[in-house]
This record gives structure tokens, sequence and C-alpha cells, in this order.
């Protein structure tokens, strides 16, 4: 037992430890059994694989610049083509004006000042005012309509008013301003003859209006002159009232269409020939 030697677990080899001075008391170097490890590069600021962890890299800067180039030089072309397009159009003749009226929802060119010539601007303008005034009797017609429907007189046909306050502002437009427009622009006498065709039906439509006679359909009739004095002697004076401003607004159409009618053609039997004026065309 004495000559027994217990090995202490809790001893330090030496030839293990690396931190023991015990063999350099004796002169030997001591030996390690332990490899140690090879730094690593901290993240982000290595070479090789750790260079391309970053968003913008020369190559990525390079391509997104190409790109920048190729975009740049078809936006550019388009440019050009357009401007050729436009070139070739100004040499044809034709101008292009840009649509303007009605001002809340442009559907057609429309300058009066620009377009037609200084001597014939006033009646255009009395034109353009008897235009306006065909939406707005119209309208106050379709309100006296509802007044006597609803008082359960001797009304109109509600319907037919409607029709008309829908139907008659587009319809005088197209038919009969824009024809006389285009007629003083360009002196044409296809216009000029479109213009007096549908200018005659507006101002037989406007006559019957004003008179206002019990004919045609029963009961249909306009809020005229012989309706306002039929409700004023069934004691409705309201709506008699109501019929005598209709007629003053279909009476005040009347005869500014008349004059407009007389002073275009006027115009046109002073100078029937069509002009060679540059083609107009309204985006």
């Amino acid at each position: 037992m004495a000559g027994h030697h217990d090995h202490n677990p809790f001893s330090h080899d030496d030839d293990i430890n690396p931190f023991s001075n015990h063999h350099k008391l004796h002169g030997v170097t001591p030996t390690s059994k332990l490899s140690t490890l090879a730094p690593e590069p901290a993240l982000g600021y290595g070479f090789g694989g750790a260079a391309n962890t970053s968003l913008d890299t020369p190559a990525k800067l390079k391509k997104k610049q190409k790109e920048l180039e190729a975009k740049e030089a078809e936006l550019n072309k388009r440019e050009e083509i357009l401007r050729q397009k436009e070139a070739a159009v100004a040499r044809a003749g034709v101008v292009i004006r840009p649509k303007n009226w009605p001002s809340f929802y442009p559907l057609v060119h429309h300058d009066i000042a620009g377009d037609i010539p200084l001597h014939l601007q006033k009646i255009q303008y009395v034109a353009y005012a008897t235009l306006l005034g065909v939406p707005i009797s119209l309208l106050w017609n379709l309100i006296t309509s509802i007044a006597i429907l609803v008082s359960d007189s001797a009304g109109i046909y509600i319907f037919f008013s409607a029709i008309y306050f829908l139907l008659g502002p587009p319809g005088a437009f197209y038919f009969w301003y824009r024809p006389l427009y285009r007629a003083f622009k360009t002196n044409n006498g296809m216009n000029f003859g479109c213009f007096f065709f549908n200018y005659a039906y507006h101002i037989v439509f406007f006559t019957f209006a004003a008179i206002g006679p019990r004919i045609l359909f029963t009961g249909l009739h306009f809020a005229g002159i012989l309706n306002a004095l039929k409700l004023l002697s069934d004691k409705h004076p309201v709506l008699a009232i109501m019929s005598f401003i209709g007629f003053g607004f279909f009476a005040l159409e009347l005869l500014l269409s008349i004059w407009v009618m007389q002073q275009v053609y006027r115009t046109f039997r002073g100078n029937p020939k069509a002009t060679t004026e540059p083609v107009s065309i309204d985006l």
C-alpha cells in the first residue's frame, strides 16, 4: 500500500500543458499537442468572397448605367419620330388644333377670335348666342311642363319636353352651328348649304314653340303665347306667368335666329367661292 503510487486525476500533465514552465527550468522546450486556429477576417472587411456582400458593386453600377443610357436613347428616338411627324404634317398644310370646348369637358376646338375672319366674327358670336339659347329655352319649357303636370291642369306631354331638352342642344351644335363655323372659316359652299337647310328647320321649330298651338298630338304644346293665354283664362296665374316667360325665351331665340340667317345669306351671296385655306384637324 505504501509503495503503490496513485495517479492524481487533478494533476496537470506537463506534456500537454502549454503554460507549464517546468521544462523551461530544465532547459527543455515544451512541445504543444494542440494546433492553433487561423484568424478569421471580420464580417464585411475581408477579401475574396466577403467583398461581394456590397449592394453597389462596380459591376452593378455599370449595369444600371447601361440601362439608363438605353432608356434615354429610346426616349430620344421617340421624340425624333414625333418631330418628324409634326414636320410632315406642317409641310402638308394641316393645322392641328387642340380641343377646348366646352371648358368642363373639351370635345371640339372652338376659337371664334382665332379661326373666324374679323368681319364675320359678329355674326358668329350672335349664332353662338342662339346656340346657348337652345338649352336655356328648352330647359325652361321642361320646367314649365313639370309644373303644369303637377298642377293637374291641361298639361303637355312631359316626355316630349324632355326629349327636346336632351336632343336639342347637341343637334343644334352638330347640324347647324358647326357647319356655319366651318363655312366662315374655310368659305366652303357645302358647309353653307348644310347650315341653311338645318337652320331653317331650327327657325320653324322655335316659331312653333313660341306660338304654342295645341295641335299634332292631344295635349302636346310648348310654353308659348297661346298656352299662356289659355292658362290665364283657366285661372292658373302662376303657370300662365311661367308660360309667358317661356314665350319670351322662344321669341328672343327666334328673332336672333332670323337675323343670323339674313346675315349669313348676304355673306354667302357676296362671296360664294370657296378658298384654299389649310385644313384643320381638331384633336
